[in-house]
């Protein structure tokens, strides 16, 4: 059929659709009402036309890898009781996971010597299932106990699948490794060798997941992790050839978190594999790539209404398997207090079933290409990412750019600005910020966190441990605070309810805010629920009273005795009903009206609540007036460090030297490099020569 559909129509100009819009904003600013920015500095419009495509741009992704995106599900495993670990990972064979990544270090099976080694895989078939052992610094010990393991059981190593999560660099930067990051070289050619043995392990596991749930914004965690990538390209070409190299890559895996903005997460993850392409090109590498594996991201998860954790993961899921990933891992929605129980690691488990068996994603390779906006979302992304990139690479590498301060500085100030939204309100946590249950209880349900120790690596090749202890690796010395430890913005809101939850568990009362509604349906109303999401997130009791005068509220005040009384409805009301009122507790005002502020403090209103105020600073205030007391950290499994308290270094002078990383550029080719000087001899002042 040679006749298009609707050709009949007159094509539509982008300005006519922007005079409808305009008509319909009866005046308002188009950029302001419907022109969203993102962490990254990217405007996200209400809609997208086909001229904005980049040309061809999605043949480059749609033809990055197989024809099936299906990913291969990877379920944890991270029981602190091997026995408990055990009948997990038996179990989750059994009933449809393709992968094991099993959590060591720093918390999870306490897998440390051969005794436990083969308690855990005892009924596990581990010469037919690929594990990813998710171990640390202790990549090199372990790699010895599970070729002894396998030794034990008269099998040749050489068939063992999966990895032992290889990421020197990452494991000085966590400071779960001692010693500075710039000396990771030497472990990194030395376990290589020994990862010789096992030719079907990954080598590396360049962990970006670490950065983005450190709170990193998207194209950070994109540009980090590229440049991490870049490192060990660059250390893999100085001692091998260009097949050595290609079979680096093809044993290398990148995982990256998945958040909820689902599709901002899809086109980070197509950018991912044009950024990826990008430097494999300036290497000289063709026809081979690394695995992708996404994990649904814990910085977004809750402690409290943790059933919505449930839901933010099937989002997350989703996004990774239409972003086309080689595997995935969905974190089960109470794994962020608690080892998650048999339920909920089964609804896990099912999440990716339903995806795939029922919804049929993953049938088709990349889904959304050719999609308008998608496209252009990922070319700004991988725009956006390559310019961070290379502003690392002008620092000397990633390596120099940790060491100097600007990759913890990045990370920090996204954090705040992360931070600074919840408060403003700007984005709310359902659950958390709104639509909190002040009745549900979680104190109890909470692990004291562990003390983590640093780890000294060991460099010999460890073949025999029979009688080693993975202990006597460490050093004594608590891990530290750094950039890199995980990151929630629900936590400070949470800490402010936990800190309610002790004090009733001590014998205290729980505080009581009356809302007063009275006047104007609608408006009382509205003030009321406002007031109840606001201030209800601290964790107080509410309780609605709907009264005709101010002899009625000070009934109620009689009777319930609250902590605070606040008046909901309409402006015009507030300051004869205040002056008409008589009242033993702190009386405040739902709303800013302006015009009567000063008589209505003069008549004893003493606070006003209204919507430009910041969350998490208003109840740390009302939890000072209520005199409700800290807690120390260990009490209720604190993260290891707030976001003030971690040391951030200003980076050095920027630096002009591009590691022999070309421009980016885009068009019929989508992103390539312009000028492939990166070589295995070259210097970055020589590349800058160049």
């Amino acid at each position: 059929m040679s006749k298009r559909l609707f050709e009949e129509f007159a094509p539509v100009t982008t300005e006519q659709w922007l005079d409808v819009v305009q008509r319909d904003l009866k005046g308002a600013d188009f950029d302001k009402r419907l022109v969203t920015e993102t962490l990254d500095g990217i405007k996200l419009r209400p809609f997208y036309r086909a001229d904005e495509v980049p040309p061809a741009a999605d043949s480059v992704v749609r033809g990055y890898g197989r024809l099936a995106t299906r990913p291969a599900f990877r379920e944890e495993i991270r029981e602190t009781d091997l026995v408990t670990a055990n009948r997990h990972a038996i179990r989750s064979l059994d009933r449809g996971a393709a992968e094991l990544a099993v959590l060591t270090y720093p918390m999870g099976v306490p897998i440390r010597t051969v005794e436990n080694m083969s308690a855990f895989t005892e009924g596990v078939w581990i010469d037919s299932v690929p594990i990813h052992w998710m171990v640390g610094p202790y990549t090199r010990p372990m790699l010895g106990l599970i070729t002894n393991e396998a030794k034990r059981r008269g099998l040749e190593p050489s068939i063992l699948q999966g990895s032992v999560e290889f990421d020197p660099i990452m494991d000085r930067c966590a400071a779960w490794a001692i010693g500075p990051v710039s000396d990771w070289k030497p472990e990194f050619y030395a376990t290589l060798e020994a990862l010789s043995a096992v030719p079907q392990f990954n080598t590396v596991t360049v962990r970006g997941s670490l950065i983005e749930k450190a709170g990193a914004s998207l194209a950070q965690e994109l540009a980090f992790s590229l440049g991490l990538f870049t490192e060990y390209l660059i250390a893999i070409s100085e001692r091998y050839d260009a097949p050595g190299v290609a079979d680096f890559v093809r044993r290398s895996e990148l995982r990256v978190g998945v958040g909820t903005n689902y599709f901002l997460e899809i086109a980070k993850l197509r950018a991912f594999k044009l950024l990826v392409q990008n430097v494999l090109a300036t290497f000289g590498v063709t026809g081979v790539r690394p695995r992708f594996h996404a994990i649904t991201t814990s910085t977004n998860k809750t402690l409290y209404d943790p059933y919505s954790n449930l839901l933010r993961a099937t989002i997350e899921a989703m996004a990774s398997t239409v972003g086309g990933v080689d595997s995935l891992s969905v974190a089960a929605y109470d794994q962020g207090y608690g080892s998650p129980e048999e339920f909920s690691e089964h609804l896990t488990r099912n999440t990716e079933t339903l995806l795939l068996e029922e919804a049929h994603i993953g049938r088709v390779a990349d889904p959304l290409g050719g999609s308008y906006a998608v496209e252009k979302m990922t070319q700004q992304y991988a725009d956006t990412s390559w310019a961070l990139f290379k502003e690392i690479e002008g620092q000397g590498g990633f390596v120099s750019a940790w060491e100097g301060g600007f990759i913890g500085k990045a990370i920090h100030e996204t954090q705040a600005r992360r931070t600074k939204q919840i408060g403003s309100r700007k984005r709310t946590i359902v659950g958390t910020t709104v639509y909190a249950n002040p009745e549900e209880m979680r104190l109890g349900d909470l692990r004291t966190r562990p003390v983590s120790y640093q780890v000294s690596v060991p460099t010999e090749n460890l073949t025999d441990l029979q009688h080693a202890h993975l202990h006597e690796f460490e050093t004594g010395v608590p891990v530290p605070c750094t950039p890199l430890d995980p990151f929630r913005p629900s936590w400070p809101i949470e800490r402010l309810r936990l800190r309610v939850e002790q004090l009733v568990a001590k014998g205290g009362q729980r505080p009581l805010v009356v809302l007063a509604e009275f006047g104007d349906k609608k408006m009382r109303r509205a003030r009321s629920m406002f007031i109840q999401g606001f201030l209800g997130a601290g964790g107080y009791e509410m309780y609605e009273a709907i009264v005709e005068d101010a002899e009625g509220l000070s009934s109620v005040i009689q009777s319930k005795s609250p902590s605070v009384v606040v008046l909901c409805s309409e402006d015009i009301a507030y300051l004869e009903f205040a002056r008409a009122l008589k009242a033993p507790c702190p009386i405040v005002v739902a709303g800013n009206p302006s015009d009567t502020l000063e008589e209505l403090k003069a008549a004893g209103v003493g606070d006003f609540i209204h919507i430009r105020l910041d969350q998490l600073e208003t109840l740390e205030r009302y939890h000072r007036q209520f005199r409700i007391p800290e807690f120390s950290a260990n009490e209720i499994g604190q993260p290891k460090c707030d976001l003030t308290t971690t040391r951030i270094v200003d980076p050095p002078g920027s630096l002009s030297s591009v590691r022999g990383v070309g421009e980016v550029r885009t068009g019929e080719e989508g992103i390539s490099v312009s000028e492939k000087v990166l070589s295995s001899t070259t210097t970055p002042n020589e590349a800058e020569a160049k």
